[in-house]
């Protein structure tokens, strides 16, 4: 019988890496099967000179091999993002790649690993997603890219770009999917406690923390937080100043200095944020979730959830509902509240 051939995933990586950008999409690709058989066979690429590569931590994996020293065959090639990634590489890391790439049937990057495929002119012209807080770096330095902010991941025909971190996970589920199905996928993503596909992009990081991002008045940073715990409210201009102890005007200055947006929507955004945590659980009804948040029913709570997160709260809690029956019964988060916001 003829030795079936498992497509190699080989991930490159230049140290110092962030780990998850490597262990994520490993476990998923390690999960995938073929007829009770691992489909793919895994294989690490290293930038330096020896067959080692580190974490930012000090953390080695050994059995990595010097690009310029592999000769097999790769069906994917993914680079994988941190600290090494970001500065510049090795004249002879720009060639390997610009020689291999015709042969490769997939080529990726996870979070700043897109600076290793720019630096190689593989990414010329292309639309091109990275971590939100590199986009401007790597746009600044190769031009000829269209950096995309919000995107989790974007294909371009054969190359693939990514988000931040676990955006790997999000872009290796896709291709398993792409070469094993949709039930393998699931399968995994069910497997590893993961979404199969996240609507919306980059912007989803909690804007709860986002919004105490250097914040330097503290009345005004532990608003969001006061907010939270007070969802059912009104909550217009006037509550909030008095929440902060301002006058209104006071507080329309501060708040628009400081959040560069408008209180309507800021307090929209919590409220969505808050009803996702709702829609985990199946067993909440659309009416009480609107209440429990503050929209004035479920057309509100549809139109925001539109405008903010591109998908309806049904669509989002078929999506996202599968967290309920492994985390259990919904639970409110524990919020402290400042005794100036009291």
């Amino acid at each position: 019988m003829t030795e079936r051939h498992h497509p190699v995933i080989a991930f490159l990586v230049a140290s110092p890496f962030e780990v998850l950008d490597l262990t994520g999409p490993s476990s998923v690709f390690e999960r995938s099967t073929l007829n009770g058989e691992r489909h793919y066979s895994i294989q690490i690429l290293s930038t330096g000179s020896d067959g080692t590569v580190k974490t930012a931590g000090g953390m080695t994996i050994a059995n990595a091999c010097k690009f310029s020293d592999y000769s097999g065959p790769i069906d994917t090639l993914i680079a994988i993002g941190g600290d090494g990634a970001v500065v510049p590489q090795p004249p002879e890391l720009a060639n390997w790649l610009a020689e291999r790439a015709p042969y490769i049937r997939r080529i990726a990057s996870i979070c700043t690993g897109a600076f290793i495929l720019a630096g190689a002119g593989l990414l010329d012209g292309l639309r091109v997603a990275t971590h939100w807080a590199w986009c401007d770096a790597l746009q600044n330095r190769y031009k000829d890219l269209r950096v995309e902010r919000d995107p989790i991941f974007i294909k371009e025909g054969k190359f693939y770009t990514t988000a931040g971190v676990t955006a790997g996970i999000d872009l290796s589920l896709a291709l398993v999917e792409e070469d094993l199905g949709h039930a393998m996928a699931a399968a995994i993503a069910r497997t590893l406690v993961l979404f199969l596909r996240r609507p919306g992009g980059q912007s989803q990081y909690s804007s709860l923390l986002a919004q105490q991002e250097g914040i330097e008045n503290a009345r005004m940073r532990d608003l969001p937080v006061w907010v939270k715990a007070h969802l059912n409210r009104k909550l217009d201009v006037e509550d909030l100043a008095k929440a902060a102890a301002m006058s209104s005007r006071t507080f329309m200055r501060q708040f628009k200095a400081q959040f560069s947006t408008t209180p309507a929507r800021w307090v929209q955004s919590l409220r969505v944020e808050a009803a996702m945590q709702y829609l985990e659980d199946r067993n909440a009804s659309l009416s009480k979730i609107a209440r429990n948040t503050g929209f004035r029913d479920e057309q509100a709570l549809r139109r925001a959830f539109l405008q903010q997160v591109g998908v309806t709260p049904k669509q989002y809690r078929e999506r996202f509902g599968e967290l309920a029956r492994v985390r259990g019964p919904h639970r409110e988060p524990n919020v402290e509240v400042s005794p100036s916001l009291a």
